[in-house]
């Protein structure tokens, strides 16, 4: 906390008091020891620009937690914090003292009890979001190389993205959800630095084409579940790990077009009908491992080595 500072170069509001809690006419706040927390908005806003800080009599509280980007409800919030989602955000900017976001903020529990034991099942609340920053400075999230995404700094892992991400160099991980359901979301390029592809992290999402490199070495489960336009996908991965029903229902994988290629034999699976449908078109694997790939067949009309 310090005094308040007009000629900072940090985005700084100053609200007034509304309804019991601190508004500058768009987004709400409170107050939390030093801290200001946002903790919704007044409208379904396109547009959220988180701000720095904000300006109370004169002394500025650093803006370091987003509890809540929909519409603020008193009743709620002072009962039970509720979140709340916003069907039209389609861009949002992010300060640079933030560093909690709650879990709820960006997605809510699944409304299906089933395969949720560990909490990954999670339903996106903003599919129409396209354009995701960072403001330069934060030293907890960022937004490198203007990436269109949240990526959580010290470990190097994605958050959440949209349909204009791309992926940077440097991410090894991407989160539970981040895409899932990410309306107009078609095609994506993936860093060779990636490892990990979480749990339903495009699942329902509108992919044509899948390329991973020779890093990834895990796919969670459902992470493409419900990519009903998936109809090309490429593993160069030089061993990997795919978790149950990670391609499962991706029904233009049966279209006489459709391809799937494994471009090593290293691939871990409890069983090939545990990540794919059956009847998928066609499976091209490496020269000389037509013998490997026997119980694939389950799965795939045809068999065939690459060129």
């Amino acid at each position: 906390m310090r005094k308040f500072d007009t000629g900072s170069d940090a985005f700084i509001v100053r609200p007034y008091i509304k309804d019991g809690h601190y508004t500058d006419g768009t987004l709400y706040y409170d107050i939390e020891k030093n801290d200001a927390v946002l903790i919704g908005t007044k409208n379904k806003d396109n547009n959220i620009v988180i701000p720095d800080a904000i300006g109370v009599n004169e002394v500025v509280y650093p803006l370091t937690k987003i509890q809540n980007l929909g519409v603020f409800d008193k009743e709620s919030y002072e009962t039970s914090k509720a979140v709340t989602d916003n069907d039209n955000l389609t861009s949002l900017t992010i300060g640079v003292n933030v560093r909690m976001i709650d879990k709820n903020v960006f997605f809510r529990d699944s409304s299906s009890s089933d395969e949720n034991k560990d909490g990954n099942n999670r339903m996106r609340r903003f599919a129409k979001l396209e354009y995701i920053s960072v403001r330069a400075g934060n030293t907890t999230f960022d937004s490198r190389y203007n990436c269109n995404a949240i990526i959580q700094s010290e470990k190097n892992e994605l958050l959440l993205g949209c349909k204009h991400t791309v992926v940077p160099n440097g991410v090894t991980k991407i989160s539970a959800a981040a895409f899932r359901g990410c309306e107009g979301l078609k095609e994506i390029s993936l860093p060779s630095t990636l490892h990990i592809i979480g749990p339903y992290a495009f699942s329902e999402s509108h992919l044509e084409m899948l390329n991973l490199p020779s890093s990834t070495f895990n796919i969670g489960r459902y992470a493409f579940y419900r990519c009903d336009s998936l109809i090309s996908i490429s593993l160069h991965c030089n061993g990997i790990n795919i978790e149950k029903n990670a391609f499962q229902h991706c029904s233009s994988l049966k279209v006489p077009e459709s391809e799937v290629r494994f471009y090593n034999i290293h691939i871990s699976v409890l069983s090939p009908e545990d990540v794919f449908d059956n009847g998928c078109n066609r499976l091209l694997v490496p020269k000389g491992c037509l013998s490997s790939f026997e119980e694939w067949k389950k799965c795939f009309h045809t068999i065939q080595e690459l060129n």
